[in-house]
């Protein structure tokens, strides 16, 4: 047994895992079963069909996956990335999806030093050890914007338009991940970015959707 194995079975002997929701001690797991069962699967997750642009959403952002996110963005609780990348996975098996390349959606570096982690990111990251495809690191959020929770619909279009740049071109199929869906303000402006330098298709998925 290697000297890392050694000391993470000695960590979990010490502080054995448990669910950040309930509290529940876990199998290695950062949500329990109990609490995933909870989660709410969008039954029709295709939230929109542009051509070669496809947008989804996996689960109702709510209960189980609202507080989760809560705790992966605010919280500090990053191991979360891997639990979500799980999902993110096993809806890309089921739904047969096709990706050549994974990203995320950028921040800039005063957005990332001030929360210090791109959420995004470690999910992207998970996924793409997941599946064996590189990871895209060539979109950039070029100037700071206000926050979208704050803004009307029609704000939040104003507020992320031209805030993303892509300089290289992508050859094959992408995927983007990002965590919450609420107008597509967001996914809408960072599609048209990468469709400007990607060849072939866009595959846009939200872990969760907001639905007021």
């Amino acid at each position: 047994m290697k000297l890392s194995s050694v000391t993470n079975v000695i960590i979990d002997f010490i502080f054995p895992p448990f669910c950040i929701l309930c509290g529940k001690e876990t199998d290695k797991e950062y949500i329990c079963t109990e609490c995933k069962n909870k989660i709410r699967y969008i039954e029709y997750p295709l939230i929109e069909h542009d051509g070669r642009k496809f947008y989804y959403a996996i689960t109702y952002y709510e209960d189980v996956i609202e507080k989760a996110i809560q705790k992966f963005k605010f919280g500090g609780v990053k191991a979360l990335s891997i639990t979500f990348a799980d999902i993110f996975s096993e809806f890309i098996k089921n739904n047969n999806l096709p990706f050549d390349y994974v990203a995320y959606i950028p921040m800039t570096r005063r957005e990332t030093l001030r929360r210090g982690f791109n959420q995004t990111y470690l999910i992207a990251r998970e996924i793409s050890k997941a599946f064996n495809k590189p990871l895209i690191r060539d979109i950039k959020k070029i100037k700071e914007t206000k926050k979208q929770v704050e803004l009307s619909r029609r704000e939040r279009e104003v507020n992320l338009k031209n805030v993303f740049k892509l300089s290289n071109e992508i050859s094959g199929d992408l995927l983007i991940v990002d965590d919450v869906y609420t107008t597509g303000s967001t996914a809408r402006e960072i599609v048209k970015t990468a469709s400007k330098k990607c060849k072939g298709n866009i595959i846009f998925i939200s872990l969760s959707r907001r639905v007021s």
